[in-house]
């Protein structure tokens, strides 16, 4: 009787549900939380796929472990079609929606043609849907690519301006992107215009920085203004403004470590283009997740 008593005990022990020590608790839930600080700035531009829908390049970046899309509402890479928009906002809003759904995604920023690109009657009225629809989707921001070095830039600074206000008015930032052959391929070029147009701010594309005419010199100045970025490895020539990540002389563990001490709070974004030479962009892709996830960045809410 006695050893069926405690064999009774030991299957009844058995079946007791185990208990956790607090410290391991705490430790899961730290680790948890370390997890999420980790991806939720962590962004990816769509333009890894280009050349596909916005299905396929949706699917690409949730199955890499991305949150978080820079949407191209480029005219070349339209994975937001701007001409939808202005024909029947609701249908191609949902549209996108739908699609962030499906796959996990939100997004971070919306990426537009520069303000040149066409008349700038036509150009605000694409900019004011976009600047809806941001609002709509949460974006943070739209980011432009920047006036041309053959623009007006008298005319462009005003038409900035103009933009600035739109955006503003959706509770969207507005940003140029650093960017060779632009008005904002030389740092002290960025920072004027940054000045002569009031909010305006910027979206920091390093490579552009070693690859053009800064050939690699500081653009520190720039990080208090900086509230987007599209990083890409790349070396001191044209020719090399899409390496291998990892490839190449630009440190961006010291830029990120700038960054958030000089309190940017925006993404830290993935900017692979597909086919733009034999690089593969979403391997690319996956490479820079795996890099940025062991960053130490403040989480979104601070």
């Amino acid at each position: 009787m006695k050893i069926f008593i405690t064999l009774l005990a030991t299957i009844f022990a058995a079946m007791l549900p185990c208990k956790s020590s607090g410290a391991e608790i705490t430790k899961t839930n730290a680790a948890t939380s370390e997890a999420t600080v980790r991806t939720d700035r962590i962004s990816c531009s769509s333009l890894i796929q280009s050349k596909q829908s916005t299905e396929t390049a949706f699917k690409a970046m949730a199955d890499i472990g991305y949150k978080w899309v820079d949407l191209s509402c480029l005219k070349w890479a339209p994975h937001v079609s701007v001409e939808k928009l202005l024909e029947d906002f609701d249908a191609e809003a949902s549209r996108v929606e739908a699609l962030l759904a499906a796959n996990g995604l939100r997004v971070s920023n919306l990426t537009f043609d520069p303000v040149e690109a066409r008349a700038f009657e036509q150009y605000e009225r694409e900019f004011t849907a976009l600047a809806q629809l941001a609002a709509r989707l949460d974006a943070r921001l739209i980011n432009l690519m920047a006036p041309s070095l053959k623009s007006d830039r008298d005319e462009q600074v005003a038409r900035l301006r103009q933009l600035q206000a739109i955006a503003a008015k959706h509770g969207i930032l507005l940003t140029v992107e650093t960017h060779c052959f632009q008005i904002t391929e030389r740092p002290a070029d960025a920072l004027q215009l940054c000045r002569d147009v009031p909010g305006l701010g910027l979206t920091l594309d390093p490579a552009h920085y070693y690859a053009g005419t800064n050939q690699g010199a500081s653009f520190d100045a720039l990080l208090p203004l900086t509230q987007g970025t599209g990083f890409r490895a790349g070396g001191m020539t044209w020719k090399e403004i899409q390496l291998p990540w990892g490839e190449g002389p630009i440190d961006f563990v010291k830029i990120v470590k700038n960054l958030e001490a000089v309190g940017y709070r925006g993404f830290y974004v993935c900017e692979y283009i597909e086919r733009h030479n034999e690089v593969n962009a979403v391997e690319q892709a996956r490479r820079f997740f795996d890099w940025a996830v062991r960053l130490s960045i403040k989480p979104m809410a601070q």
